[in-house]
């Protein structure tokens, strides 16, 4: 196994799945695909990166590339702790920003005006628009590239991926932070969904209210507010996936941020996670856009190498969506929907109800 290969694709596979999850979480409360999703990741990135920078500017912080010795082996960190602390929380505060924006001022007014699903998939292309001028705009700033250049990044094309921390170890294998901190977020997203969902009165509310809105409203839930905390749980995975692209830049088909940037051909593939894990289920999301971003890296890899011709990576896209439409031609309801025959039932100790 190429090891180069896997890390670059887990990491790509987790941006994916993040934001397969928050499609899906928007999709299930609204029922509205909202098309401005990826560009929300490009944002929490821009503010990210911004912060970070001035953060390096305010406590005259230079990047030191020089390799310390760890009981992991050789061991790189450019900048303090603090400094990569900024960026994701400062990613995630800012993916929630512009997702409450999208719902509270564009989405909300719109379905109490009787908008029906396709004026409001309109309007999430129409944010989508408003967040790309506005990003052009910002990343022309005077000040704010002067102040990302000190560090040497461009804010019209920007990468700290040259800033990730690095770990070599004794046999030569190389490992990147963003690789460690996109296994790690996985893992705790899932753990901390199911203990949310399943383990606590607020996670019975958020899926009577997603199942049956009008019953929650008559049992006392507010379902306004559990829409609001979707919300806030998709930004904050769209501010994580933004904070993964800036760091890991060049990994998969990752590519440097900028305005339009990966968010209008990652968006595809972002899709494609949600349809495939299921659009009803949130953790058929997560399955799905892994699955997905495997298989895009994989495959035309595996063909490249059959055939000979490297030119096969191009037409990664084309295989996502190949998945996509096996899955609505034998599937509909995606990998979740094939938990719900009866052996699965029996297989995590459920027992259909007899009438």
């Amino acid at each position: 196994m190429d090891w180069n290969l896997f890390t670059s694709t887990t990491i790509y596979a987790s941006v994916l799945a993040l934001l397969s999850l928050g499609i899906t979480l928007i999709y299930m409360t609204t029922k509205v695909f909202n098309f401005a999703h990826p560009r929300l990741s490009l944002v929490a990135a821009y503010a990210a990166a911004t912060l970070m920078a001035y953060y390096a500017e305010a406590t005259g912080a230079q990047p030191n590339l020089t390799p310390k010795h760890s009981f992991l082996g050789s061991l790189t960190v450019p900048f303090s702790w603090e400094f990569y602390a900024i960026g994701i929380l400062v990613s995630m505060v800012f993916g929630v920003i512009a997702a409450l924006v999208e719902y509270y001022a564009i989405l909300k007014p719109l379905q109490k005006r009787g908008a029906d699903y396709l004026m409001l998939m309109i309007a999430t292309l129409a944010y989508d628009f408003l967040l790309v001028a506005t990003l052009f705009i910002y990343n022309t700033h005077v000040d704010v590239r002067k102040v990302l250049a000190r560090i040497g990044v461009l804010s019209t094309k920007m990468s700290m991926a040259s800033y990730d921390v690095t770990v070599v170890t004794g046999g030569g294998v190389f490992i990147s932070g963003s690789f460690i901190f996109s296994v790690i977020l996985i893992v705790l997203l899932g753990l901390s969904l199911y203990i949310l969902l399943f383990k606590t009165t607020l996670g019975v509310k958020m899926r009577a209210s997603v199942e049956n809105p009008p019953l929650a409203e008559v049992l006392g839930i507010n379902v306004e507010r559990v829409y609001a905390i979707s919300w806030i749980i998709s930004g904050l995975t769209a501010g994580l996936a933004g904070y993964l692209m800036l760091m890991a830049a060049g990994a998969g088909n990752l590519k440097p941020i900028s305005a339009t940037s990966p968010a209008d051909e990652i968006v595809v593939s972002a899709f494609a996670g949600s349809i495939i894990g299921g659009v009803n289920s949130v953790f058929g999301s997560i399955v799905g856009g892994l699955l997905i971003g495997y298989i895009e890296l994989y495959i035309p890899n595996w063909l490249a190498i059959w055939t000979g011709n490297a030119e096969l990576f191009k037409y990664s896209k084309v295989i996502s969506m190949l998945a996509v439409a096996i899955t609505l031609l034998f599937a509909p309801e995606g990998l979740a929907g094939l938990l719900k025959g009866e052996r699965w039932k029996r297989f995590f100790g459920k027992k259909e109800e007899e009438g």
